[in-house]
């Protein structure tokens, strides 16, 4: 009789949290005779990310008629656009049980998805009788979670239930929400130092960032951690010795989590219906963050593992594998060189590389695969890539199924064998990227047509920006259109757009590459961008329901940080269009269509120019924009320039519409809006940069102008 097979729905598996519930359910499918299948993507972002939204392929799998049932570790599904792929994949397998480890999220949910979990709110209660029992402390602070997160209020409703049954009046304004991340902990910490809080006996944190942020922020700030304040953590990440002092923290029982799951699913297979969901209590794990102090048994086995780490961390930075990779001229070679690197990788029993029909082919065929074993000279295997239990061997083993992709190529997937989940770690996924970069470039090598393309890029790109000319962004154009895909806005940039706007080459080639620099930031990696005159660039952008005017207002908070163009050329000199297009667009209708719409807005920026005054306010302007973080003086601005305060407030609205200080605050929201589109910097960062003292004076006046949070605007499109 056939084993069974479970599927495990997990998301960047190498995180220790995933990888304490895979010690429960590989041991317990050991026992049961069971076969298991990780799937997992290597990559996990919270935002949507086209570039890595291919490797997501491998939750298609799913839909295998391989599996009996599947354990969804829901909690780090954290991307909704993914939770989704995986409602609809689950759905088509509804005859299958289902357990969710996690707490159920609105939309990420079905009928057949039975839930288990530990207990939020016994956990929290250990840990504050901790606090209470044995320290003896009264006067407790908690920081917990974001607050529309049903798990931190189940956290709190923890910790209030111990204070009460102990006769400690439990106070709302002692409750702080935060996001689960060690920002929240740091901004805690400093309403503590600034005194804005009274210092508590101790602080209960809901998780273990949150926590590791109040200790960082302490240690800076002097405040001595346990004698000062005790601070306690939850969850057990093991990243306590990057940290000082170590944490006390609680290590919630996800090993038994993982253990239950294949229970659960083998008795409804057997009998029709689940268990009762078993009480899984956790345990304190004691660090010097209280005075309980770390016990020389975690003590010896977290240095271990630490030295285990940093001894594989320099076998991986040191070796040859990524240089021989890019050697290799044959698939063969390849397979050659991952058996010699084997070592990099730890505790694993076998590997198969399973590759797509024609995979060095922009449109490789995706059904039938071709598998090689990485570490046997076992012949290669054909099949369809549904049917990847045929690789499996005679006794129960689990098998990870990561995806092979290089950029937005999908090139198949790797099958890990190994009997402990330390064997899928940080290097394992570092090891899959050496793999993809070697396959691409052996596909490069081998690609006449790549080589031809090669040959006749000059003739499709401009020599001075490498930006494309006309021809090559007409080909490029037809080949968007060619996949049916019309979700694209075309944005123009025109420079210099009054006459004698050169007066020598110099700047001219100066002004040309600030301008095809601002278009290449704008675009990102995309770099479907063209130069098609000395002073009118284009790119198209992708991005269903995009909002041209957003896009057309993004392009030109990134310009106006050319700061040498503004100078010489002013801030009148250039204007940004997004054009959104169809399935009747061509490229030249669209170039027409906003060459007209572009003239049409040159025209009301002329009549303006002729306004009395215009020149001095327009150099006034320069200035607020070239540094719109510097605090401006009106009676200074009036003494250069010979004005009354009130003629020049008038003047400058005559002008441009807009008041002097209204056109400070756009400057500022300008530059923010270039940092967010362009950096990864954090909002606090960024709100001093602009010239910001108060974060939430920023963000007030940024969501007035914008009508977003900073953060909506980053990933809006």
């Amino acid at each position: 009789m056939r084993r069974k097979i479970f599927g495990i729905i997990a998301a960047q598996a190498a995180d220790m949290e995933q990888r304490e519930i895979l010690y429960g359910v590989m041991e317990q499918a050991q026992l049961m005779n069971i076969d298991i299948v990780i799937l997992s993507n290597i990559y996990n972002p919270n935002e949507p990310n086209a570039a890595l939204r291919c490797e997501n392929a491998i939750y298609d799998l799913i839909l295998s008629h391989a599996f009996d049932g599947f354990i969804l570790i829901s909690e780090v599904i954290i991307n909704t656009e993914l939770q989704q792929q995986i409602i609809q994949n689950l759905t088509r397998q509804q005859n299958l049980p289902i357990v969710a480890i996690g707490t159920p999220l609105p939309d990420f949910v079905l009928p057949n998805f039975q839930f288990i979990n530990t207990n939020d709110v016994h956990d929290m209660e250990d840990i504050t009788n901790h606090l209470i029992e044995v320290h003896g402390f009264t006067n407790i602070d908690m920081l917990t979670g974001h607050s529309f997160i049903q798990a931190s209020h189940l956290r709190v409703e923890g910790y209030r239930n111990a204070l009460t049954v102990h006769g400690i009046p439990f106070h709302e304004n002692k409750v702080h929400f935060g996001d689960f991340w060690m920002n929240s902990g740091q901004e805690l910490a400093m309403q503590y130092i600034q005194k804005e809080l009274p210092l508590p006996e101790a602080i209960l944190c809901a998780n273990d960032h949150m926590a590791y942020g109040l200790l960082n922020t302490f240690l800076d700030n002097g405040i001595n951690v346990p004698h000062d304040v005790t601070v306690v953590g939850y969850e057990y990440i093991r990243e306590r010795f990057s940290h000082a002092p170590i944490l006390t923290t609680y290590q919630r029982n996800r090993k038994g989590l993982g253990t239950a799951a294949v229970q659960f699913l083998s008795e409804k297979l057997a009998s029709g219906s689940y268990p009762e969901v078993p009480e899984l209590t956790g345990k304190m794990i004691h660090g010097n963050s209280c005075s309980c102090g770390i016990a020389p048994k975690h003590l010896n086995a977290e240095l271990k593992e630490i030295h285990a780490k940093e001894v594989h961390s320099f076998l991986n930075l040191f070796s040859q594998f990524d240089r021989c990779l890019a050697e290799c001229s044959n698939i063969y070679d390849l397979l050659h060189v991952c058996r010699d690197f084997r070592y990099l990788l730890q505790h694993v029993d076998e590997m198969y590389l399973c590759l797509y029909d024609s995979w060095y082919e922009s449109a490789a065929n995706a059904d039938t695969m071709v598998c090689y074993s990485i570490f046997s000279d076992r012949q290669a295997l054909s099949l369809h890539q549904s049917k990847f239990a045929k690789l499996f061997d005679d006794e129960p083993a689990a098998y990870y199924l990561n995806p092979l992709f290089f950029s937005r190529k999908t090139l198949g997937y790797v099958i890990l064998k190994c009997s402990t989940p330390d064997a899928y770690d940080n290097t394992f996924r570092n090891w899959l990227k050496s793999v993809a970069n070697g396959l691409e470039v052996l596909h490069m090598k081998n690609d006449i047509q790549y080589l031809t393309k090669c040959q006749n890029l000059s003739g499709q790109r401009d020599s001075l920006t490498n930006l494309y000319n006309a021809k090559g962004m007409e080909s490029v154009y037809r080949s968007l259109k060619r996949t049916g895909n019309t979700d694209f806005t075309y944005v123009l940039l025109k420079i210099c757009i009054f006459e004698n706007a050169f007066p020598n080459v110099d700047q001219k080639i100066s002004a040309i590459l600030d301008a095809a620099e601002a278009v290449k930031e704008f675009c990102g990696s995309k770099d479907i961008c063209e130069r098609i005159s000395d002073t009118v660039f284009a790119c198209f952008v992708y991005g269903k329901g995009s909002n041209a005017e957003l896009l057309a207002d993004r392009l030109s908070s990134i310009f106006l940080q050319r700061k040498d163009y503004i100078k010489n050329y002013g801030m009148d000199s250039y204007l940004c269009l997004a054009v959104q297009c169809d399935q009747d667009s061509t490229r030249s209708k669209l170039l027409a269509f906003s060459t007209s719409h572009l003239d049409a807005k040159l025209k009301l920026l002329s009549e303006n120019r002729s306004l009395p005054y215009y020149q001095e306010m327009l150099q006034i302007r320069n200035t607020i924009y070239i540094a719109p973080e510097k605090t401006v003086s009106m009676e200074s601005i009036c003494q250069a320039h010979a004005f009354s305060c009130g003629h020049l407030r008038v003047l400058y609205k005559n002008c441009f519409g807009i008041s002097i200080h209204q056109d400070c605050i756009r400057a500022r929201i300008a530059k923010a809006k270039y940092l967010l589109c362009t950096t990864d910097q954090n909002v606090r960062h960024i709100a001093e940069q602009c010239g910001y003292q108060d974060e939430k004076y920023f963000l007030r006046q940024f969501s007035k102008i914008t009508g977003y949070t900073p953060k909506q605007y980053r990933y809006l499109k």
